[in-house]
């Protein structure tokens, strides 16, 4: 860009960062330019514009500070490749040159600027500062991080972005802004030899004696022990889920294909099964997809990353077995590492639930591209899985079978 319209977008962009955008007018950029209205109408229809091709200039920048970093500048799903490629050294030094390119450079920091001062002003301001400052960054590290095989990418991507992010308000607030600088290149040789040594344990996990594979009758017990030491006082004072599972093995809905359970080392540390479930939808079919559950991993084995694998590696068996989609009450922030979405994006509903509800518990994910495309309706889960409920007595028999267990009422439990 050259010229008057690059002077018109500096000049209207160190306005906005001052004044804000609503308090600048036309004649206000038009009159620090020292030009009539009309000359800078020749360059720019209205103010929207000028706003809307400073976006636009920042969407190709940070495409460029990517690239110069050596780390991807577009979305996982375009370049898993390049994810999984990336150093620590480029992510470390794109932190370096992300942060003297946001409190530096003399477009970047006054677009940095402009959006702290409005995102509480205006919606669309809001989801820019998100998109570059918030959400954003922090979901591209934790896609990184991810790619990489971290187990806890998202944990990952909050200890690398946060004192970053922290750090340019140090800076805009600091007499000696060099010193900020020096704090921001400590923070981030820190992260490095931090995901370094991340990196390293995961190829150690990489290198244990891990198997997944079909249940057996004789993994039965072991586990209906792992799931009841799994999900107890969890969800609700005590659990149902061992016995569940102990019921849907012999459902007609049952998928015994993906019956799975997980070792390490020869000890039986988690497992996953899958019932089959319909969708009724609202021109009357009936769609097929699957259900999970109930998913467990070992107390002492959880957060290090089995479970995604475990996840992961029944979703593409589920895949390669043709099944189309999945439907599942979980926690978004863990399954959305894994490809679900809220099953409302698919105009899914979950049975009996009023309208308007809170529904971000139910969730959805396609195993075949494209399968629910045109599809609006209702599903519900599996009868099987309320046997508990119904058969109180059986439940109370068969879980008096296990060693004695102390329930207790905990914050967050949801029965």
């Amino acid at each position: 860009m050259h010229g008057t319209k690059e002077k018109i977008l500096l000049t209207a962009l160190r306005l906005f960062a001052r004044d804000g955008y609503e308090a600048v007018s036309v004649s206000d950029i038009a009159g620090e330019l020292g030009i009539t209205k009309a000359a800078l109408y020749r360059h720019y229809a209205n103010k929207r514009a000028i706003l809307e091709s400073i976006v636009e200039r920042m969407e190709r920048r940070d495409a460029e500070q990517a690239r110069d970093s050596g780390v991807p500048e577009g979305s996982r799903d375009t370049m898993e490749e390049r994810y999984r490629g990336t150093s620590v050294e480029a992510m470390t030094g794109f932190g370096k040159a992300m942060f003297r390119y946001w409190t530096q450079d003399a477009f970047a920091a006054p677009f940095r600027r402009m959006l702290t001062l409005e995102q509480f002003r205006d919606p669309e301001m809001g989801r820019l500062y998100q998109q570059y400052l918030g959400a954003g960054p922090l979901g591209y590290m934790r896609d990184l991080f991810d790619a990489l095989g971290l187990p806890d990418a998202e944990g990952e991507a909050l200890r690398f972005y946060a004192p970053l992010f922290l750090l340019l308000s140090v800076y805009d607030a600091a007499e000696d802004k060099t010193e900020a600088l020096a704090l921001l290149d400590g923070a981030m040789e820190r992260a490095g030899d931090h995901l370094t040594q991340a990196l390293r344990k995961g190829e150690h996990m990489d290198k244990e004696s891990i198997c997944i594979r079909r249940e057996t009758a004789d993994d039965h017990r072991a586990a209906e022990e792992l799931v009841r030491e799994a999900f107890w006082n969890v969800y609700r004072p005590g659990c149902l889920e061992h016995f569940v599972l102990h019921r849907l093995r012999r459902d007609p809905a049952f998928v015994p294909e993906l019956d799975l359970v997980m070792e390490k080392d020869g000890r039986l540390i988690g497992q996953n099964m899958f019932m089959r479930a319909v969708i009724r939808a609202d021109d009357g079919r009936e769609i097929p997809v699957l259900t999970m559950g109930p998913i467990g991993i070992a107390p002492d084995c959880k957060r290090q990353g089995y479970g995604k694998r475990l996840l992961d590696e029944s979703l593409a068996r589920a895949a390669a077995l043709g099944f189309g989609a999945l439907c599942f009450e979980g926690n978004i922030d863990f399954y959305g590492k894994s490809g679900f979405t809220y099953a409302s994006e698919f105009g899914i509903r979950y049975r009996g639930l009023p309208e308007g509800a809170d529904a971000s518990f139910f969730l959805c994910k396609e195993l075949i591209p494209g399968y629910l495309d045109g599809v609006t309706g209702e599903y519900g889960p599996p009868e099987g899985y309320f046997c508990a409920e119904r058969e109180p007595e059986a439940f109370e028999a068969f879980d008096a079978l296990f060693p004695p267990k102390e329930k207790r009422v905990l914050p967050g439990q949801l029965f």
